[in-house]
């Protein structure tokens, strides 16, 4: 088998296994109800096609006819996707290229990203409520610990490149930099100016001495 069949076949299950879980998916399914979406990832540049139904979506890696949209996107910007105040900026910045309606992306995106699933009640049917309870409360303040644990490294990071190795600016030295770098357009713009009068005020002296002495 292909690997680009397999790769269909696996996000293919993957996603409508999902979406019997979500309470949204059908709806949103409705919403795209005989749409076609092409999409690929500018790393991989290997499109598929989502042809979407209100029963489910059907991953192909080949299609004859024209999609409805077709999408182009880098792997980082895959999350931003949702957000129609980033749609603009990212395909200013060339993380996403677009043919077809704006709207169609963000709907797709929320079609394979924004789930509302309740894990903790589709687990509590296979093990108890009391133990699934149980388990997401200990994976909550795992996650919390960990995220606490990030920041923590992150600013211990940030002030040894700052303040010990000197290996990056502190933020007042970047407002100082950025002060008198201005000063210095400033400057710099007064000295032209004052270059650019006294050049004119010599061009004029110069032409009325000539005409003065072309009179005599």
């Amino acid at each position: 088998m292909p690997l680009t069949n397999l790769l269909c076949g696996l996000l293919e299950t993957g996603v409508n296994q999902l979406h019997q879980l979500d309470s949204s998916a059908v709806s949103k399914r409705k919403q795209l109800n005989g749409t076609i979406i092409a999409a690929s990832l500018k790393e991989l540049k290997l499109p598929l096609y989502f042809i979407i139904s209100e029963q489910q979506v059907d991953v192909l890696n080949k299609f004859e006819g024209e999609p409805d949209c077709t999408i182009k996107v880098s792997f980082q910007a895959l999350n931003k996707l949702q957000d129609n105040r980033q749609l603009t900026q990212l395909i200013k910045s060339g993380e996403l290229e677009v043919d077809g309606d704006i709207q169609l992306v963000q709907q797709f995106a929320m079609l394979l990203t924004d789930m509302q699933i309740d894990w903790e009640e589709h687990l509590s049917q296979k093990v108890g409520d009391v133990i699934a309870h149980k388990f997401f409360q200990h994976a909550k303040k795992a996650v919390q610990t960990t995220q606490t644990q990030y920041k923590r490294i992150e600013k211990q990071s940030s002030l040894y490149l700052t303040e010990e190795v000197k290996v990056a600016p502190s933020a007042l030295e970047v407002a100082y930099f950025s002060d008198q770098v201005s000063r210095l357009e400033s400057d710099t713009e007064q000295l032209l100016n004052k270059i650019n009068n006294k050049l004119e005020k010599q061009l004029n002296d110069l032409s009325q001495s000539k005409v003065l002495a072309d009179k005599k």
